[in-house]
């Protein structure tokens, strides 16, 4: 048990890195980049920060949602070895219990439900509520099957989404159409959900198959994690994300890659660069010696990171976000971008600090 405690250090430092990149490390290097170029960063560096148009590639910040996704399945073989021994009943019992309340609180971020207003309210339209999607497909899956299995399942969702987006037919249009709001997964949300469609071109309900697939990719990731010795598990990890991101290049010249679709090309890149990620972590923090001070950080961010998404993208005061409601009144002297950036997310940082030593983690 102690190896394996070791070995989370890489799954909680990654989960870390991606939520200081959510709640306002990306702000920090965009203010950064911009003043040290003089306010004049090229089209190129500048797309990194925000997400492709549609149909128009992949940037850094469109891997930000999946490696969420990724991270919670990284989590979940050791966390069903503990839930496996307090029997069927419980374990399911938790998973349904969190599921419901990651679906309330995405609900609570994006959806509009304290608005008090059930017809600005959105039902299925959150990073939330896509890892609770994934999370309750990768769950039946760790209940029943093995790392074959779950490999299996894996490629079975891909292939379905990939098959029903591409030569399904619906309201009198053909299969294969991949145009904002005029595809199948779109379809369907506005058939299902009515009015609470949130009125973007993001897909989610048909789009559950590609959620679980990702999960269920970090799953894969995190059991090999766990249960090899290292030097095998990197290779594997490395060797797998080159292979999926070969596989994403191929089929691309039949399916393009969409972030808003969140299609089969999309999880292929998507997942072989959080295997690579993933593998990188895992030989930096896990393996080599004396790297802790650098993942500690990190996981201070990382062991809160439900938290850390609740503060910083739930919306408060001012149209700002709970958190900057908070900080905005005491930092207000701070006219620089980049100096406010720093200062808010640095409170924030000691705030988690204080509940990481405390060991008072938001748990679901």
């Amino acid at each position: 048990m102690a190896d394996e405690k070791k070995r989370l250090v890489s799954i909680d430092a990654l989960r870390g890195l991606d939520m200081v990149l959510l709640s306002g490390g990306a702000v920090i290097l965009w203010h950064a980049c911009r003043q040290s170029l003089g306010n004049e960063m090229p089209g190129w560096l500048a797309q990194q920060f925000r997400h492709a148009e549609w149909g128009c590639g992949f940037t850094c910040w469109d891997l930000v949602m999946p490696l969420f996704l990724f991270i919670t399945g990284s989590a979940m073989p050791v966390a069903f070895a503990r839930y496996r021994e307090q029997g069927w009943l419980r374990t399911l019992w938790r998973v349904l219990r969190r599921v419901a309340l990651l679906f309330v609180l995405g609900m609570v971020v994006q959806g509009n439900l304290c608005s008090g207003q059930p017809d600005q309210m959105s039902l299925f339209c959150n990073t939330l509520q896509a890892i609770a999607a994934g999370y309750l497909v990768s769950s039946v899956v760790l209940m029943f099957w093995g790392w074959r299995g779950q490999l299996a399942s894996c490629l079975i969702l891909m292939g379905v989404y990939w098959f029903l987006l591409r030569f399904v037919p619906y309201n009198g249009q053909p299969g294969g159409l991949f145009q904002p709001g005029n595809n199948l997964a779109y379809y369907i949300d506005c058939v299902l959900q009515g009015h609470w469609q949130d009125g973007t071109p993001y897909t989610w309900i048909l789009t559950t198959l590609s959620f679980g697939a990702i999960t269920l990719m970090g799953v894969l990731g995190g059991g090999v994690v766990f249960r090899m010795p290292g030097c095998r598990a990197v290779l594997l990890l490395a060797g797998s994300g080159v292979l999926s991101l070969g596989a994403a290049l191929l089929l691309e010249y039949d399916t393009p890659l969409i972030k808003h679709l969140f299609t089969t090309t999309m999880v292929l890149w998507s997942g072989g660069w959080c295997l690579l990620l993933l593998a990188l972590f895992h030989w930096l923090f896990d393996m080599l010696p004396g790297t802790g001070w650098l993942a500690w950080p990190l996981r201070v961010v990382g062991c809160n990171a439900l938290l850390v998404y609740l503060l910083t993208n739930t919306p408060g005061l001012g149209g700002r976000s709970l958190w900057d409601s908070v900080a905005y009144p005491l930092l207000r002297w701070a006219e620089n971008p980049l100096l406010y950036a720093c200062l808010s997310y640095g409170m924030l940082w000691l705030v988690l600090l204080f509940l990481y030593r405390h060991r008072a983690w938001l748990r679901v």
